[in-house]
């Protein structure tokens, strides 16, 4: 076989990408640029993969990373995604970074349901899958196009570097592929391989350092939960403290650390002065407990932090109102944090009355997380 060059010009020349796209359906193998290293198009199918593993060096048993053209793909293979996953995936794909999802059993069922069962033993295994959505407009362009799941493994022999450019692709596969997608322009833009991210249902990890820094992945990840009440000196700062230990618990982590494993957490009061101390009940009330307030000074709500804000969970009817006033596109994300009832103010009340507004916002805080989670 001789590996012929296919020319593509930009995303509109459509008769090429069409055929691009046709190709790797049919079941060729297609040498498609993305903005990291070339990839070799590869349909899901047995008999592709087999020659695929040949080339590569690759054990059978070993997954490819799905490669997908539009966020409408990603949701067919990945039904449901948690709010972090979510905020990944809106900053970061199409990108150079490769996802790996874990899926819950519920969403396993869905997939088993609605993909082949040979497309779902490919692909998945220990319900993880790794999806790549590059941002390369021909290689997104052409895998938009395609009618069957297609992996593109970087353009390499085993122990090789990978290609990025179509001489490199022809130096390891001359007459070994099919085609050889080419372009007028370089290709590989980030001309190292993609960050390959871990999303599970509580944790982001890094697994391969690549084109984007782990600190860039936390930053598009994390999850920023804001309190607010009326004065930020009793309801939302006991509110933030305990949401604050919560996930230390459940992340096996110190309090410090929270938020350095992706979930910021604050709190703010609608009519609050700057810089005052917790009301003494509540920090007392926090230490029997053991939930710190130390260090909490009060703070005022702002716009900035409301639009900055991932989740917000007002005290009361009255702030969730103020609140989605100061911002009416907060109203999808802003709740009470206990839908049941307002948490009432304790102020001017005594130690008792604390001790039942700390145990009713622990409930809704627990509640809360565990809906998100």
């Amino acid at each position: 076989m001789k590996t012929e060059l296919l020319f593509i010009a930009d995303r509109n020349s459509k008769a090429a990408l069409h055929k691009a796209a046709r190709l790797l359906d049919e079941g060729a193998l297609v040498a498609v640029p993305t903005e990291t290293v070339y990839g070799i198009g590869c349909r899901v199918e047995a008999a592709s993969l087999e020659r695929l593993n040949g080339l590569k060096d690759r054990a059978p048993d070993k997954r490819y990373t799905l490669h997908i053209g539009s966020h409408v793909q990603l949701k067919k293979y990945v039904p449901t995604l948690n709010l972090r996953a979510r905020k990944l995936v809106h900053n970061g794909l199409p990108g150079p970074i490769t996802v790996v999802f874990e899926l819950s059993s519920d969403d396993m069922v869905r997939v088993s349901r609605e993909l082949p069962e040979a497309i779902v033993n490919l692909l998945y295994v220990d319900n993880t899958l790794g999806i790549r959505y590059p941002s390369h407009p021909i290689a997104a362009a052409i895998l938009a196009q395609t009618h069957h799941p297609i992996v593109a493994p970087s353009a390499n022999p085993a122990n090789k570097e990978p290609a990025r450019t179509t001489q490199e692709v022809l130096k390891y596969f001359a007459d070994k592929i099919d085609y050889v997608v080419d372009t007028p322009e370089p290709n590989c833009a980030y001309n190292q391989s993609s960050t390959v991210v871990k999303v599970g249902r509580l944790k982001i990890d890094i697994l391969r350092q690549g084109a984007v820094p782990a600190q860039q992945i936390q930053d598009w990840s994390a999850l920023e939960i804001l309190f607010v009440c009326a004065g930020n000196t009793c309801r939302s700062p006991m509110a933030e403290a305990v949401c604050r230990k919560y996930f230390a618990d459940i992340l096996g982590c110190s309090i410090d650390e929270v938020a350095s494993l992706g979930y910021k957490i604050s709190s703010a009061g609608i009519s609050s002065l700057t810089g005052a101390a917790p009301s003494d009940y509540a920090a007392g009330v926090c230490r029997e407990n053991q939930v710190s307030l130390e260090g909490h000074r009060s703070r005022p709500l702002t716009l900035e932090m409301i639009e900055r804000s991932d989740l917000i969970f007002a005290m009361s009817r009255s702030q969730w109102l103020r609140i989605v006033e100061l911002d009416p596109l907060a109203e999808r994300k802003c709740f009470l944090l206990d839908e049941n009832a307002d948490i009432a103010d304790p102020i001017g009340f005594g130690c008792e009355v604390y001790r039942q507004c700390f145990r009713q916002i622990e409930k809704a805080v627990q509640r809360r997380m565990c809906e998100i989670l």
